[in-house]
C-alpha cells in the first residue's frame, strides 16, 4: 500500500458509506414506487446490463488514456445518477438515474488497472481485496443508518444523503497521482489476450459461477418483508452485517490465495452456499445476521477474479483484461436479477434453491476444466 493505493481506499472507504445507506433496501424503494417483483428483477438486471456493456471499452480506454481521470469522471456520474434516482417519482422515473449510477462504475477496470500499475503486478491478490475492503468497510454503519433514516424520513432523503458523501469521495479523488499511458498500448491493440482458448474458458467458468452465487442475493429484501414479515429498518440494519463480512472475509480470502490463487474463490463460494442455506432454513435475527455476514464473500470473489485475470497478460493489455473479465461479472449480474424476478413472482423460494443447486455445480465445473 502506498499513497496513492490509500487514497483510493478512503474515497472507496467513502463511497461503500454512501451505497452502504440505500443499497440494501433499494428494492423496497422500488417497490413504494410502484414496481412489483418481476419488475424489480428487470430493473436491476437492465443496471446491471449498463455497467456490463461499459466494461470492455472503459478497460480498453484505460490502456490508451490517463487512468487518473477516466476514474475521476466514473465518481463525478455516479453523484449525477443518485440525485436523479433521488428525484424520481415513479419507478419509471427512476430509470434514467438508476442506468446513469449503474454506468458509472464503467470505471472499475480503471481503478484495478490504477492499482495494479501502482504496485508494480505485485502481491495483486491480498493488494484488491485490501483496497476494496475499504469500501466494504465504509458500509459497515451506514445500513443501519439508511433504514433509521428511511423510517424516520423517507427513502428519497437516503439518496440525496449518499449523493452528499458521494461529492465528498469524488473531491479525494482530484488528489491521487496521474500514471502514464503505456506506450505499447497506443502502438497496438492486443485482442489475443481474451480471444483464446484460456481465457475465454476462463470467462466462461466465471460467469456461471458469478450468476450462481448472485441469483438469491437480489430479492432477499422482498423475502425478508413478504415471508418473514420484517419492517424496512431491520432488512437495512442487515446490511452493516454484509459490509462487516465483506472487509474480514476480502483480509481472510486474500490470504488464503497468496499462494493458492483458486483457494480464496472455492471458499468464498462455499461460504455463500452456506448463507443462502441458512436463509431458507430460519428468519431469526441471529442466523440472518450470519447470512448477511457471509454474503460478504461475494466482493471478495470479485477481487480474486481480477486478481487472476490480471495475471493473463501484461502492463499494456491489462485494463483490457480487466475490463473484459468486469464485463463477465457483470453480465451475470445482468441474468441474475431478471431469473430470479421470475423465480420469485412463481415461488419466493426458488431463487433460493437455484443458487444451492448452481454453486456446487459451478464448482464442479471449475475443477474440472478451469485453466491452470
Amino acid at each position: 500500500m502506498n499513497r496513492d493505493t490509500r487514497l483510493i481506499a478512503f474515497a472507496l472507504f467513502l463511497w461503500g458509506f454512501g451505497e452502504g445507506l440505500f443499497v440494501y433496501i433499494q428494492p423496497l424503494y422500488f417497490e413504494q414506487l410502484g414496481a412489483n417483483p418481476v419488475q424489480i428483477g428487470g430493473l436491476l438486471s437492465a443496471a446491471a446490463a449498463v455497467s456490463a456493456v461499459s466494461f470492455l471499452p472503459a478497460g480498453i480506454i484505460s490502456d490508451y488514456l490517463p487512468r487518473k481521470w477516466v476514474m475521476w469522471w466514473g465518481w463525478m456520474l455516479g453523484v449525477i445518477g443518485i440525485l436523479l434516482v433521488a428525484l424520481a417519482h415513479t419507478w419509471q422515473g427512476l430509470i434514467p438515474g438508476l442506468l446513469l449510477y449503474t454506468f458509472s462504475a464503467y470505471c472499475i477496470p480503471a481503478i484495478n488497472s490504477y492499482i495494479a500499475h501502482s504496485v508494480n503486478g505485485r502481491n495483486l491478490e491480498s493488494i484488491y481485496t485490501t483496497v476494496f475492503a475499504g469500501y466494504s468497510a465504509g458500509g459497515t454503519l451506514s445500513p443501519a443508518i439508511g433504514g433509521w433514516l428511511a423510517q424516520a424520513t423517507d427513502m428519497r432523503t437516503v439518496y440525496f444523503a449518499a449523493a452528499a458523501v458521494y461529492s465528498l469521495s469524488t473531491v479525494i479523488m482530484l488528489f491521487v497521482s496521474p500514471q502514464p499511458v503505456q506506450k505499447e498500448a497506443r502502438d497496438r491493440p492486443r485482442w489475443d489476450v481474451v480471444l483464446n482458448r484460456r481465457y475465454l474458458t476462463f470467462a466462461g467458468l466465471t460467469w456461471f459461477a458469478f450468476v450462481a452465487m448472485a441469483i438469491a442475493i437480489p430479492l432477499t429484501p422482498n423475502f425478508l418483508a413478504d415471508i418473514r414479515h420484517w419492517d424496512v429498518g431491520r432488512v437495512g440494519s442487515l446490511g452493516t452485517f454484509t459490509a462487516a463480512g465483506a472487509v474480514l472475509l476480502n483480509l481472510l480470502l486474500g490470504r488464503l490465495s497468496k499462494n493458492a490463487p483458486r483457494r480464496g474463490l472455492v471458499v468464498g463460494q462455499v461460504l455463500l452456499w452456506s448463507a443462502t442455506l441458512l436463509l431458507l432454513l430460519t428468519g431469526a435475527f441471529p442466523v440472518l445476521a450470519l447470512v448477511y455476514l457471509l454474503r460478504g464473500a461475494y466482493g471478495g470473489c470479485r477481487s480474486l477474479t481480477q486478481a487472476r485475470a490480471s495475471s493473463l497478460g501484461d502492463e499494456s493489455t491489462r485494463g483490457l483484461l480487466l475490463g473484459a473479465t468486469e464485463t463477465t461479472m457483470s453480465s451475470a449480474q445482468v441474468a441474475a436479477p431478471y431469473i430470479a424476478g421470475w423465480l420469485y413472482a412463481g415461488n419466493p423460494y426458488r431463487p433460493l434453491w437455484a443458487s444451492l443447486i448452481l454453486i456446487p455445480l459451478a464448482l464442479l465445473l471449475s475443477h474440472l476444466f478451469d485453466p491452470r
